[in-house]
């Protein structure tokens, strides 16, 4: 079943461990969310963190976004090279790179465009206040209920003091937040209430806060923003795992099999029918050790899946091709380069029973972002190599 899935990959030319990309999907799915945004009177601020290439940066100017999101100062290097001059690092500032940011500050600003850093300290708001010269945008990092990083929503004294550093200068653009806690929600309730209780708690946080009036709301997450039709009470969404999607927003109704637009290629290089066991190319290094639980609580770290020409169309037509996630066949456990996948006889026999050492299997990521953070080659449906940051 799987043989002619690895025909196709090989025409492509994928010879190691890389990522396919379904170029098509992935322009349907920022075009719903960048229309979402529209409609929903919100600023659209995607975060590249999950693709990291110049080259799908393009799908999205072409519906018009023109502010990123960013996690590191080597991607704002990399995209603003490529062009991209309104850019929010939304990790939090790191002062040994003091010199780079100053410089890309600059740079921006030069452009008509503008850098924006993220902190969630005193001390780090003091350092910048001691630069008044510098062209950079400051957002407050707030902990809203997700436990990570970020001021406490319910520490306003700090969050006084933070505001108070940055008054001058018209540097300050507001609160920024990621509700990480949507991505383990389970239904669209459950998200809703995830929002509600996000801008909620901003909103608090910031009554009674002397200089708070013009700050502005930044909530990033993928599970709210596709799901939610209601985007008020924030000036700005920052989603970025939407492009691809991926598992973890499948496996919990986020997304749908056929808005999965990113898969990890794996060579096959064991086939072992004695164990029902066939070991690929693809191991932690490829996709982490990021996982979900399947039957009887087992981890998993891929599911493999097929692509087939569509109905009434031409052989290997990249934007006929119609992809289907096998929920059955996983791979069970990775090494650093391994990926094993164990199924039933029944199982081998369908799926494996014609593969051979150095066919090609699709395997659809855990997590998307991580996948594509440690590939080094991306490919399209299209046999085209597209630009990354990695």
């Amino acid at each position: 079943m799987l043989k002619p899935t690895s025909d196709y990959l090989r025409q492509l030319g994928f010879t190691g461990p890389g990522i396919l990309i379904n170029e098509d999907q992935a322009r349907a799915n920022i075009r719903t969310m960048a229309q979402k945004a529209r409609l929903a009177g919100v600023g659209f601020r995607p975060h590249f963190k999950t693709h990291q290439s110049a080259d799908v940066a393009r799908w999205f100017a072409d519906e018009a976004v023109r502010a990123i999101t960013v996690s590191s100062v080597t991607m704002a290097e990399y995209f603003a090279a490529h062009g991209w001059h309104d850019i929010t690092i939304a990790f939090l500032l790191n002062p040994l790179q003091w010199p780079r940011l100053e410089d890309l500050a600059r740079r921006l600003a030069g452009r008509g465009g503008s850098l924006a850093v993220t902190v969630d300290s005193a001390f780090m708001a003091a350092d910048i206040a001691q630069r008044p010269d510098l062209p950079l945008g400051v957002w407050i990092k707030v902990d809203a209920g997700y436990g990570r990083t970020g001021v406490s929503w319910q520490d306003k004294d700090l969050l006084q003091t933070i505001v108070d550093l940055l008054a001058d200068g018209g540097r300050l653009r507001g609160l920024l937040t990621h509700s990480g806690e949507s991505y383990h929600a389970e239904t669209p309730n459950s998200l809703a209430l995830v929002w509600a209780r996000t801008v909620q708690r901003l909103e608090s946080m910031t009554q009674g806060i002397a200089s708070a009036g013009d700050l502005l709301f930044s909530v990033g997450d993928t599970p709210c923003c596709r799901f939610l039709d209601d985007l008020s009470g924030v000036q700005e969404i920052r989603p970025g795992n939407f492009v691809f999607f991926d598992l973890m927003q499948y496996c919990r109704g986020i997304c749908l099999e056929g808005e999965l637009a990113a898969a990890v290629v794996c060579p096959v290089v064991g086939l072992y029918p004695d164990r029902n066991r066939i070991v690929v190319h693809g191991g932690a290094v490829h996709f982490s050790r990021e996982y979900l639980t399947g039957v009887e609580d087992k981890p998993f770290f891929g599911l493999l899946g097929t692509l087939t020409p569509g109905s009434g169309s031409k052989k290997g037509k990249a934007a006929a091709m119609e992809q289907r996630v096998l929920t059955e066949v996983a791979v069970t456990s990775v090494c650093q380069e391994h990926g094993t996948i164990e199924v039933s006889s029944q199982l081998f026999q369908e799926y494996f029973g014609r593969l051979e050492i150095g066919d090609l299997v699709l395997v659809w990521p855990v997590h998307s972002c991580l996948a594509c953070n440690l590939a080094g080659e991306y490919r399209t449906m299209a046999g085209v190599i597209l630009d990354n940051n990695n």
